[in-house]
């Protein structure tokens, strides 16, 4: 190397060494760990608002076909039946099944009382 490389060698050294010494390489790993924290943060927020939005989008999918059960006029002898989603009830166990069905009757129930409340105006 030439003298005047030798010279940009130990300026670039020194300039590495002061860098470690004041801890440039902590800080920049703790920044980079909150951007990576505040990301997820952030994706997490989003996932959970959009879950939150396909539960309503289902809730009111599901309420246009508890309208159409009940708008019938006739006497529907199994409406859980018809608004299983047999794709999603197939691949459960039995446990799961069961857990389905109750959570199904309490949300026709509820969608139920929905309809004739906005039927009557109350």
């Amino acid at each position: 190397m030439t003298i005047n490389g030798n010279g940009e060698l130990k300026k670039r050294a020194r300039l590495a060494k002061q860098r470690l010494k004041m801890g440039y390489w902590q800080s920049l790993k703790a920044t980079q760990e909150l951007d990576t924290a505040t990301v997820n943060d952030v994706r997490v927020k989003l996932r959970r608002e959009l879950d939150d939005k396909n539960a309503e989008y289902a809730d009111e999918r599901m309420y246009r076909k508890v309208c159409d059960i009940l708008d019938r006029d006739e006497t529907t002898i199994n409406p859980i039946g018809q608004l299983i989603d047999n794709a999603v009830y197939q691949k459960l166990d039995s446990s799961g099944k069961q857990r389905y069905i109750l959570e199904l009757s309490n949300k026709f129930r509820e969608l139920k009382e929905r309809y004739y409340r906005e039927k009557t105006g109350s």
